[in-house]
């Protein structure tokens, strides 16, 4: 008798036990799943909080005023670069003014000093 009682309780009490795991299993599934909608909700207030500071962006930018600030913008840098280029021409006609003078000079002086006469003695 007592040998069987003792079984019985063994084996309630190893039903318990299994009990207990299930429990504890379902448990952490609950933990889990109000752990991911705490983060569905914080994701959602976090894009409301976004999407108000996006109107808020949005209502602030005056899209034509931008339009023509751009515009502006390009028609001042085409006029930079034209100025550049020229002024770049300028300087390269002066530079290449001197250099052919040079180069002029030293042509002639070399022709002079090959038939013989010399410019500076007279």
């Amino acid at each position: 008798g007592a040998v069987r009682v003792m079984a019985k309780d063994l084996i309630r009490t190893r039903h318990q036990i299994e009990k207990f795991y299930k429990l504890k299993s379902q448990l952490q599934g609950v933990s889990l799943r109000i752990q991911t909608l705490k983060s569905t909700q914080a994701m959602g207030d976090a894009m409301k909080g976004v999407t108000k500071a996006m109107g808020q962006m949005n209502r602030q930018m005056n899209l034509p005023s931008l339009q023509k600030i751009m515009q502006e913008f390009e028609r001042q840098n085409e006029k930079m670069e034209l100025v550049s280029e020229v002024m770049g021409d300028a300087i390269d006609d002066a530079l290449e003014g001197d250099e052919e003078e040079e180069e002029t000079e030293d042509l002639v002086n070399q022709v002079l000093d090959e038939i013989g006469i010399d410019i500076n003695s007279e």
